[in-house]
């Protein structure tokens, strides 16, 4: 999954207005995205959906960018977003109720895996998540067919953990901008 990255019109212009305060609030406001990252980081993992964990570990704020006033949050795992949007009528229905940006980067993965291979190897993935599920082995089939015919439901974590972090960050950054 790309990067997030939210941008918050007008926070330029009302930083140069704040200049005569210093560097301390660039870093104040660098501080608290930071934070917010990381808070929104911990809510997704907790709402990821896990089998084996890696789509969860593969969730990560990442602050070796050199750009200030910037946070990003990543997602390593090539069928993130997939996960997060749904595939098929599934997707075409929940991201239709996203914000446009949202849209935006649901978009960038339409109609492509990001990972090619034979339908034996995906029958083959299927066939591992079934037994660990404790499914019946011969549902693997049927059960391929139908991810293909009708795709899977969106399990959205990321979405709903920025969603609920951003109303907490303008909070802390007014916080900062007033102190």
């Amino acid at each position: 999954m790309a990067a997030i990255s939210i941008k918050f019109e007008g926070l330029d212009a009302a930083l140069k207005k704040l200049s005569k305060k210093g560097e301390s609030v660039n870093e104040g406001i660098s501080d608290e995205l930071n934070a917010w990252a990381l808070d929104t980081v911990t809510l997704a993992k907790q709402n990821c959906p896990v089998d084996e964990g890696f789509l969860r570990n593969s969730i990560n704020a990442n602050f070796s960018t050199p750009v200030k006033l910037q946070a990003e949050i990543t997602v390593g795992a090539n069928y993130g977003a997939y996960v997060e949007f749904g595939t098929r009528g599934y997707a075409a229905r929940y991201v239709s109720t996203l914000p446009k940006d949202w849209k935006e980067l649901a978009a960038t993965f339409r109609g492509s895996s990001g990972k090619k291979g034979s339908f034996k190897e995906y029958l083959l993935e299927i066939a591992k998540w079934v037994k660990r599920k404790g499914i019946d082995d011969k549902l693997a089939y049927p059960i391929a067919i139908s991810i293909i015919r009708n795709g899977v439901k969106p399990q959205p974590y990321l979405y709903p953990a920025v969603n609920k972090t951003r109303k907490q960050l303008i909070e802390r950054i007014k916080k900062v901008i007033e102190s």
